[in-house]
Parts: structure tokens; sequence; C-alpha cells
């Protein structure tokens, strides 16, 4: 038997998602201002990721990390997939924004010079770059005793548009799910309380599922899928499904249209986690992605060769719903008969 917690959510285990947003729109406007002062174009911000105009290009700079999620790699000897998630993370971004990532650079913080740990995700990072395709130009390695005690991986890329992408679906699209490898790089630090609080440990089993095997799964690279779609012109919307969850999906709505999903089964992890920490289906739809780490809205007439791509790159394509007029809603119908609006 396992104790259960009244119940887990990203706010109780550390994470304030609204808190997070609110960061984000202070952040944003003293920059919306200082570019406007400096007379720079920059286009989408806010959204996957923003571009500068300069020399009649199209540049983009974007960052992301890892997170907590090191902390179990950590424990699980598998801190190569902290490597690969940063990249991923970085190269699925841009390309649901219509970039094309080019190069990357890493920034590792540790609280000693750990040469071993530093080779892992180096060596991580390397095989996702060669993955998707983009050049590693360096980086950083901050040793920062008093600073802190795990291991921090950030990677930032740059990249530049070629299409006229948009990014935003219309009414009479076709949304479809591609799966995701599992947890991927977010949620982690309501994983870890969940866990602990039943006093699990990262390499349990629990009924039949090995939490080291899910814990360490890399994140799915979907770059190659997103930019082949925009460049057969077969895609409308494209959402990487990261923190945030299934909220993410609003970037890619106007204020005039919902998006009605029916979304799979789960796979079992996501289960174990909601039944062991009692988390609200609402919650577990805004922290985790639940089987599906991208979402692409497209016109029925591209549907088809949209999902042939999708399998052509190894991954399940499964078909979510539709977009439809509304204001801008995000309504999520669970394999167990919930409905979540986001």
């Amino acid at each position: 038997m396992f104790a259960v917690v009244d119940r887990w959510s990203y706010s109780r285990a550390g994470v304030d998602l609204g808190k997070h947003r609110n960061l984000h729109q202070l952040a944003l406007s003293i920059f919306n201002e200082l570019n406007k002062e400096l007379g720079f174009t920059v286009k989408d911000v806010g959204g996957y990721t923003s571009t500068l105009s300069y020399s009649g290009a199209q540049l983009a700079l974007h960052v992301d990390g890892v997170g907590t999620k090191t902390i179990v790699l950590k424990s699980l000897d598998s801190l190569w997939v902290a490597g690969w998630d940063c990249v991923a993370m970085n190269v699925n971004d841009v390309a649901c924004g219509g970039v094309k990532p080019l190069a990357i650079v890493d920034y590792i913080a540790m609280p000693s010079a750990d040469e071993a740990a530093l080779r892992s995700v180096v060596e991580g990072a390397a095989k996702a770059a060669r993955y998707a395709n983009v050049a590693v130009l360096g980086g950083e390695t901050a040793i920062l005793p008093d600073l802190v005690s795990g291991i921090d991986v950030v990677c930032t890329v740059v990249g530049f548009r070629e299409s006229s992408f948009t990014n935003l679906a219309n009414v009479g699209d076709i949304a479809i799910g591609v799966e995701s490898w599992g947890i991927h790089s977010n949620g982690y630090t309501l994983v870890r309380k969940i866990l602990e609080s039943n006093r699990l440990s990262y390499s349990d089993r629990i009924d039949g599922v090995d939490l080291r095997e899910e814990l360490a799964k890399p994140t799915a690279i979907y770059s190659k899928i997103v930019l082949e779609a925009i460049e057969r012109s077969l895609i409308t919307g494209a959402a990487h499904i990261t923190g945030g969850a299934y909220t993410k999906i609003r970037r890619i709505l106007r204020p005039t249209v919902n998006i009605i999903l029916e979304v799979p089964k789960p796979p079992r992890i996501f289960e174990i986690l909601q039944r062991l920490g009692n988390v609200s289906t609402d919650e577990m739809y805004r922290v985790f992605n639940m089987g599906i780490g991208l979402v692409l809205t497209a016109q029925p007439s591209s549907v088809d060769e949209l999902a042939s791509i999708v399998e052509r790159h190894g991954f399940k394509v499964y078909k979510l719903g539709k977009v439809v007029e509304g204001a801008g809603k995000i309504i999520v119908k669970t394999y167990g008969g919930d409905v979540v609006e986001l």
C-alpha cells in the first residue's frame, strides 16, 4: 500500500504555473520596450520562438533547459539524457515557430568539476545534435559550489526562418497528435514529490512499470517532422506539448476558434503518477504531455500525407479532433470520459 496525500498539484510541489506566466509577461514587457527603443523589428515575441529581421534575414534565438529532471537522471546514472533533452526541447520549439535550427551552444552548471558527468551530458547533446542535424558551437561550463547543488543543463539554439508559416489553426482544420516517448522534460518537480511522498525510489517497479526506464526516457525530437510538413505546406499549426502541457496549444489558436480534442489512453506511467499523487485530471493535462508530445493542425485534404510523414519518422500518429468556431478554448475529452477545458 502507498500513502495517498490529500492531493498533489504542481503548485503544491513548488511550481505555480500562473506565477510562472506572470514572470514571462514581466520580462517580455521590459524587452519589448527595449527593442522598440532600439529600433529592432522583432516578431512573434511570446510564441515558440521570436525572430529578428536583419540584413534581409529572419534570425531566431531560443533558450531552454532540462530542469529538475537532471536530479533524477544523475541518480539513475543517465545524465546523457540531459544533454539530449536540452537539444530536443530547443529544436522542437523553434521548428514549431517555422524556424530551421542551425546551431546550438550549451551551458552546464555544476557544484564541482565532475569530468564523468560533463562527458555524459556533452555526449548526449552531441548525439541529439547529430539526429537533429545542428552544429554545436561550444558553450560554457560553470563550477558553482556555493550556488548549485545539482547539475543544470541549458542550451541556446540559433536558427533562421525561410517560410511564411504563421502557425495559426483555421476553422475546419483537423488536429493530429504525435506520440511522446514518455514524460519528456516537464513536470519532474511534481513527479519527484509524488514518488518521495510514497517513499519510492526512482528505480522501483510499480504495477509492472519500471520507473528507472520511464523516468530516464529522452525527449522525442520532432523538428524534422515539423519542418518537412511546413516545407510541403501540409500544416497550419504546430504545438510542442512542453511546460504548461496542453495550454501550449493556445499559441496556435486565434481568439475566434476552439480546438476540441479526444485524446487516447495515456501510457501507464501517467496513470500511476495520477493515482499515487491523487492528482486531478485537469492538473495532469496542464502539467504532462499524457502521451502526446506534438499537436499539428491541417486541412482535411492534407491529413493522410501528413500522417505518412509522421509514421516515416518512426512515430505513431493520432487523429485527435478538429478546430471549430469559438473563443480561443482548448477542450480535451479524455479516455476516461472527463472533459478538461483550458
